[in-house]
């Protein structure tokens, strides 16, 4: 039976951070001492290392002597907790400790290594020294490289998701201004009397030449067919002669001749005068 780790305990800008080293020489981090000293929630942080491809490698259950006795504790693998700090948002955590979030950020991981520093450093072989040091900060670029991969992974499909839907987006609207037009088409199909005729259209057109004929001879300066088409689309919403409806035709012609009437009233008043 393998015996329990003796916990060393580190302190940290006021914190302590709890450790232990296995025979191996791996070190391991109490990972409910780092939730609670972070105010982070611990079964929530542990649900999401377990579904990192890397991060959950290096969280594992170690029998530790507690002042308690000995405990199964989750601890993390030292050479991990960079890249678990990387993935604490800030936005959850709260804003008195957001400061220190960012030390164990930058720190966390170098105080804990320089604590056991001087213990491997005494245990490896003098040979072995530094091609332990080399393979320890090897093995923490390759798991630093697979989770980097894994997040560009992520955000691959993350892209290829939003330029399906933006496709989507965009027939759907392609789709909905076809069925419109085809709307249109219909309507005048079952309506075919709902706008005036081209001989109506053309007597519209007669009676607005008169008006503009009339205001020449009073203002020869003005485009005045600009004028009367824009006060023809005021009060009757019509673009053009065609599109005039026919309830409204008979208004149309009237607001016209009433409009040629008056102008020629003022010109024979002019006249008397």
């Amino acid at each position: 039976m393998t015996p329990p780790l003796p916990q060393r305990i580190v302190p940290f800008y006021g914190d302590e951070l709890v450790a232990v080293q296995q025979p191996d020489g791996t070190i391991f981090v109490l990972f409910s001492r780092l939730c609670e000293n972070l105010g982070l929630e611990r079964t929530s942080q542990t649900r999401r290392v377990q579904r990192h491809a890397v991060l959950n490698r290096g969280l594992i259950a170690l029998d530790v002597q507690t002042p308690g006795g000995v405990q199964a504790l989750q601890c993390l693998k030292l050479t991990l907790l960079p890249l678990w700090l990387s993935g604490v948002q800030a936005s959850r955590i709260k804003p008195e400790l957001q400061e220190q979030l960012i030390r164990y950020q930058e720190e966390a991981a170098d105080v804990l290594w320089q604590a056991f520093k001087p213990q491997i450093l005494i245990e490896a072989p003098p040979e072995d020294r530094e091609s332990a040091l080399a393979i320890g900060q090897l093995e923490q670029i390759i798991e630093q490289s697979k989770a980097m991969q894994r997040m560009a992974e992520e955000q691959i499909a993350l892209i290829r998701r939003m330029d399906a839907a933006a496709r989507i987006v965009k027939t759907i609207q392609t789709d909905v201004a076809v069925v419109q037009v085809r709307l249109g088409v219909l309507e005048e199909r079952l309506h075919p009397s709902a706008y005036i005729t081209d001989e109506q259209a053309a007597e519209v057109q007669s009676a607005v030449a008169a008006v503009a004929m009339a205001l020449t001879k009073r203002d020869p300066s003005k485009n005045h067919f600009q004028s009367i088409h824009t006060e023809l689309h005021r009060r009757f919403k019509a673009k053009s002669y065609s599109l005039i409806r026919i309830e409204q035709y008979a208004a149309v012609l009237k607001f016209l001749e009433e409009w040629d009437e008056a102008m020629e009233g003022s010109e024979g008043s002019g006249e008397n005068a």
